[in-house]
């Protein structure tokens, strides 16, 4: 059993809580004294309890990080407070090896998301054995995803860590990459931010397309009519497809990523005034004479929304 999962729009009142940098509580007057000393500063006295404030400590802040950018992506369904566990009995206490920190789940993939911070940079010592860890669930969190939230088509499980001011060698990427697990820091969960800012919940076909690169998802399979052709020394096809289609299986990189992969990208980052121009552009009757074409395997593809 996979537990501590829920509808997104459950989640509403979590989710404002999460995309705060700071935790709140209220206590009675009589313990203001003890809570201060725990790092905790006063924001308002009613007339029975004290509301306290204190900012999050920094692996708590990365965890709701991670979570709050899964939900302004519009997965369907995520764990709850204090993350997802397996292999729980209903009414017995969840096993400490059984936790998973951030879990999201659409029809089209299910992500477990483990989260490791630091609060000073230094090296992940830890790493081998954390990821070891993470790997053990992969087929208990596999089998309850599939049976507690059934998919139209077969849905990939997705296992990934997230670190913040930890640092890895070549080798523990390497091990990670064999493990087929994915690896994020900060500089990547802030460029993700950014781009959920500008362009909502279509961020995420564009982070599953950069996790799932080169790997076939079966629930974005479709076929389509299409005209085959000759462009130069490759085959061109050219077909039509409506917009929320070509949105799931297309990627635009962005110069602003700054990985390897994206060396040879001439995209900028989107933002929501270029898109608005585009949108009036094309209601007016507008059209775009040229279409840049995507070349996979000596084929080249052309579409058409």
């Amino acid at each position: 059993m996979l537990e501590n999962i829920h509808s997104a729009e459950q989640l509403r009142g979590l989710a404002s809580r999460k995309r705060k940098p700071d935790e709140y509580r209220s206590v009675r007057h009589a313990l203001i004294q003890e809570e201060v000393e725990k790092g905790w500063e006063v924001v308002k006295k009613s007339k029975t309890t004290t509301r306290l404030r204190r900012p999050k400590s920094h692996d708590k802040h990365l965890e709701d990080r991670v979570w709050t950018l899964m939900y302004r992506m519009g997965f369907k369904h995520l764990s709850g407070q204090g993350g997802a566990y397996l292999g729980v009995e209903r009414g017995e206490p969840p096993p400490p090896d059984s936790q998973i920190d951030v879990v999201a789940i659409d029809d089209e993939v299910a992500f477990a998301i483990e989260c490791k911070s630091s609060q000073t940079q230094r090296r992940f010592s830890d790493f081998a054995s954390d990821l070891a860890k993470h790997v053990s669930l992969r087929d208990t969190f596999t089998r309850a995803a599939r049976s507690q939230f059934p998919a139209p088509a077969k849905r990939p499980s997705l296992f990934a860590i997230w670190t913040s001011g930890l640092v890895l060698s070549d080798n523990d990427r390497a091990r990670a990459d064999q493990a087929s697990v994915a690896v994020f820091d900060q500089e990547e969960l802030v460029y993700y931010e950014q781009l959920v800012g500008q362009i909502g919940i279509a961020a995420r076909f564009q982070f599953l397309a950069e996790v799932l690169r080169g790997r076939p998802i079966p629930g974005l399979q479709l076929t389509v009519p299409a005209i085959r052709t000759r462009m130069g020394k490759f085959t061109a096809y050219s077909f039509s497809v409506v917009p929320e289609y070509l949105l799931k299986i297309a990627f635009v990189s962005h110069r602003a990523r700054g990985k390897a992969s994206d060396i040879d990208a001439y995209q900028r980052m989107l933002n929501k005034s270029r898109l608005r121009d585009i949108r009036k552009y094309i209601s007016e009757g507008g059209i775009f004479p040229t279409i840049d074409p995507c070349i996979s395997n000596g084929t080249m593809v052309s579409s058409h929304a």
